[in-house]
This record gives C-alpha cells, sequence and structure tokens, in this order.
C-alpha cells in the first residue's frame, strides 16, 4: 500500500506547506475512531504540524486558519444516502480555507468540490461519482500489523442498524461492535474484541479491516451499498491471507 499513502503524503505536504493546518475528524462510530486513530499516525510519520478540532459546532471560531489554512477533513462513509453529514460540513467550512483535502472515504453520491483534493478509498463506484478523486487505501489501514494471542472459535460483528444489508439471521452472541464507541474512542479495546476469535463474521467494513490486520480469518458481507465490497476487491483481496466476500447470505 506504500505508492498510494506516499502519494496522500505529497499531496497533504504540498497542501500544508503554507499557513495552519486543522485536522477535522468525521464523526461516527468506533469504527471512525480506528480512521481517525490512524490518520493520527499518519500526519504525524508524515511531518505535517496541524490541530484537530474534533467537531464543528455553531459557535466554532476559524480564525486561526481563515482564508490562509489547510483543511484536513477526515475520510469515511458519510457521503451516502444513508449518512451524508460529511457533504454538508464540508459545504460549510471548506471555503474557509485556503487549501482542502478530503481524506480516502466511499462517495455515493456525487462529489464534486472545485479547488478540493479528494481522496477515495475503492477504485470502482467512488471514482464514477467523485471523477476528480484520487485512489488511496483506508486510514485505518496505517494503523499497520496488530499483535495478539491466537484467537478460537468464531466471532459474528453484524450491523443492527439502517445499513444493514446482510440478509442474515442474527446469530446468539451478535456484537455490533463499531455501534460501542464513536470516532474519538481509542482503537486498543476494538481490536481486543476481535482478537479472541479465530474466524469473524461482519458486514461492518473497519471490523473486517481489524481483523485483516489481526491475521484472522474474514467473511465479509455486503451493506446496503457497495462500499464493502468495494473496499475489498481494491485493498484487501490478494494481500491477505484467508479473506473471503460473500455477495449474498446464500
Amino acid at each position: 500500500m506504500n505508492g498510494e499513502f506516499d502519494q496522500l503524503r505529497q499531496t497533504l505536504q504540498a497542501a500544508c506547506r503554507d499557513g495552519p493546518v486543522c485536522y477535522l475528524p468525521n464523526l461516527g462510530n468506533w469504527g471512525d475512531g480506528l480512521i481517525r486513530a490512524g490518520t493520527l499516525r499518519f500526519l504525524e510519520q508524515s511531518g505535517i504540524p496541524f490541530q484537530e478540532v474534533e467537531h464543528v459546532s455553531r459557535g466554532q471560531r476559524w480564525l486561526p486558519w481563515r482564508r490562509r489554512g489547510t483543511l484536513i477533513y477526515g475520510g469515511g462513509g458519510a457521503w451516502s444516502n444513508l449518512w451524508s453529514h460529511s457533504m454538508r460540513t464540508l459545504k460549510r467550512v471548506g471555503h474557509l480555507f485556503q487549501h482542502a483535502v478530503v481524506l480516502p472515504s466511499s462517495f455515493e453520491l456525487r462529489v464534486d468540490f472545485p479547488k478540493v483534493n479528494l481522496f477515495c478509498r475503492d477504485r470502482f463506484e467512488s471514482q464514477i461519482n467523485a471523477p476528480a478523486a484520487l485512489f488511496c487505501h483506508d486510514m485505518a489501514f496505517c494503523l499497520g500489523p496488530q499483535s495478539a494471542p491466537a484467537g478460537s472459535g468464531t466471532g459474528w460483528f453484524l450491523r443492527i442498524d439502517a445499513e444493514s444489508a446482510h440478509g442474515l439471521p442474527i446469530p446468539p452472541g451478535n456484537v455490533d461492535l463499531s455501534q460501542l464507541g464513536n470516532h474519538l474512542s481509542p482503537p486498543g479495546p476494538f481490536f481486543d474484541a476481535i482478537a479472541k476469535y479465530a474466524v469473524v463474521h461482519t458486514d461492518r467494513l473497519h471490523v473486517a479491516i481489524a481483523t485483516c490486520l489481526l491475521g484472522r480469518e474474514l467473511h465479509l458481507y455486503p451493506g446496503a451499498y457497495f462500499k464493502n465490497r468495494a473496499v475489498f476487491q481494491s485493498s484487501i483481496e490478494g494481500r491477505f491471507p484467508n479473506v473471503y466476500f460473500h455477495p449474498s447470505s446464500a
């Protein structure tokens, strides 16, 4: 994955050359917490000084960056029909900065922001819906391989919200892990919950990514739109052993 992350690093370093830098993470669940943790690690390793603003509020002051700074907006899936707050946030604050970069995201909605560097996390529908976007892998991959004792048995981590579309019955013991934290939650307990198992079934993208980083056997199912399949084909398939995408529950 180094080539794609090198391209992202070069884009950020060029955009952040002049003026202060604001990192605004995408608001969301614990999976977004893995994205944030990977992003913080990537920015620090890339030598990019920044100030993190945890959320946009009505009274938020943008004066340190206004018209001269760079906005780095966190990646995620909130550019979809179900969740679209990233689109609204960028419309609201993106024009206040001299430069803006959107980190790797899934674009179900049509996205076209002049003078904004967009990165998508799949080479398929997202690049169609955001033609100007460059491809880079999800920022959670920047957390790197995780060490943990061997797991045992099978863990089920199926989502139970509006994006669920796997068609599978929810088995006893299922845990929708991503709902148990938010974008500010640390990643350690997330990995710990998955590491207990040797085999993982999920339709949560970041449960899938964490499973890969732990070296466990993965069975990934589709969600309500193309995101899981497209990221699997772009970043997981052929890079990690014992990974399987099931197009349906059949």
